[in-house]
Order: structure tokens, then sequence, then C-alpha cells
């Protein structure tokens, strides 16, 4: 009776100790895209990452199930990190059903990638791609810690058609700083007296009732519009004229009153 109380209390023992050892043991693992968002061709890396890992003694071992669209994602290749093996074709990886298992250069408790993998993409009519890796088993040598599955979405987006620009495009600049130049420099030199130096001469001239307006354009050429040109000389002849008759007047004047005083 006591050897059966003796070996019920071990195997109560042992049970306990198997508890406190699984409910210690915990991790978290995800997945990190290099991109999101992906078009033809192109190509993006997945990392496989661990972290928040609870145990004493530290993961050693990893195991899943790889899945992905295979018609529109093409699995160029998996690299193993920080010490965990590379899940090889034939060996660690069973391309067929997508049978991941790896095991660790040494146990490990850091937060880490275990390993890479790069996809490209084809052809493909679906707008979201998922990877995903279910049925994941990680073991730090006690007992194994199981996670159902972690997925990534990559949405699939229509390559960017760079715009066309517009024939003439640099020819329609407006030449604001020239048009408006000329039309300032246009209306000063049309209102009133000329304000061109050049003009200096001409100001009796504008003055006059057949007026002639005088611009200087832009690039320093006076351009004279027709008109009727004062003849030159016109008003310097009457002015000699005159005195001239003024003259003689007053000589036949001075005449008449000499002949006067003689008789």
């Amino acid at each position: 009776m006591k050897k059966i109380v003796v070996l019920s209390l071990i195997f109560m023992l042992i049970v306990c100790m198997m508890g406190r050892v699984y409910a210690a043991f915990s991790c978290e693992v995800n997945m990190e895209a290099s991109k999101t968002q992906v078009s033809k061709n192109d190509e993006f890396t997945v990392d496989v990452k661990i972290a928040n890992i609870q145990s004493e003694r530290g993961v050693i071992s990893f195991g899943g199930t790889l899945e992905y669209d295979k018609d529109s994602l093409t699995l160029v290749k998996m690299e193993g990190q920080n010490g965990w093996e590379t899940p090889s074709h034939g060996s660690a990886f069973n391309e067929e059903n997508g049978k991941i298992a790896i095991d660790r250069s040494g146990v490990g408790k850091n937060n880490e990638t275990i390993f890479r993998m790069t996809f490209q993409v084809k052809e493909a009519n679906k707008s979201n791609l998922v990877v995903s890796l279910k049925d994941m088993v990680i073991a730090d040598g006690t007992v194994p810690f199981k996670i159902n599955s972690i997925s990534q979405n990559i949405m699939l987006v229509a390559e960017s058609s760079k715009p066309i620009p517009d024939a003439g495009t640099d020819n329609k600049k407006p030449n604001n700083s020239t048009n408006q130049d000329s039309s300032t420099s246009n209306k000063n030199h049309n209102t009133g007296t000329s304000s061109n130096s050049n003009l200096g001469k001409n100001t009796t001239t504008n003055t006059m009732s057949k007026n002639i307006n005088t611009v200087k354009n832009i690039d320093g050429n006076t351009t004279v519009k027709k008109g009727v040109l004062p003849k030159a000389g016109t008003t310097n002849g009457m002015i000699i004229i005159g005195i001239s008759l003024m003259t003689l007047a007053a000589g036949i004047f001075f005449l008449k009153m000499k002949r006067n005083k003689a008789s």
C-alpha cells in the first residue's frame, strides 16, 4: 500500500513538473514583407521572425507548412538567418507539400529572423496574394509550442503609366515680362509729351496740331508713325519777312519826316 502511494506521488510530481515546463515555454512568430504592393515581375522578400521567447533554454527547432499562390508567385529562394538552417529543397523543405523542418546551430532567446523567402510576381489575375505558414511547431528541446497559422497579404497593382507631355508645352510659357514691358513702353510714349530721351528735341513739334507719335521699341529701334511733317524753316522765314517789312516801313517814315523838315 505504501509503494502505491509513493508511486502515485512521484507520478503526480512528474506531471506537475511537465505542466510547469509546458506553461513556461511560449513565443511569437510573425511575417514581415519588404513590399506590400507589387507589380508584375517585381521581387520582394518575406521574413519569418520569432519574438518574445519565454523559455529557460531557448528555441532550437522550427517546423511548419508554407502556402502561397503558385500561379501568381515564384519562390526564388529561401535563406536561413541568425544561425538557423536554410530550408533547402529536398532536405529541410519539401516543395510539393510545403513542409519545412529546420533547426538552429544553438539555442536562442533573442528576437530574430528565422529565415527569409524571396518571391517574384508572375502573370496573375488575383489582386490579393497571400503567403502563409500553417501548423507551426517550435521546440526548446523539451516540450514543443504550437502555432496554428500566420500570413502576409501582398497587393498586386498595375504598373503606373508615365504621363505623356502635351506637344509644345515648352512653347506655351507666357512671355509676360516682354509683352508687359512693351505695352508699358508704348503707353508712356504715346501720351502727351514724349518721355523718350531720344525725342527731347521733338517736344515743340509734338505739341503742334499735326502731331507725330514716336515710339521706342524694346530692341532700341525707333518707329515713327506716318503723318505730315512740318516744313523745315517755315516759322523762321515768316519772322524774317516781318522784320524786313517793319524795317522798310520805318525807312519810308524816316524819309518823309526828313522832307517835311527841309520844306
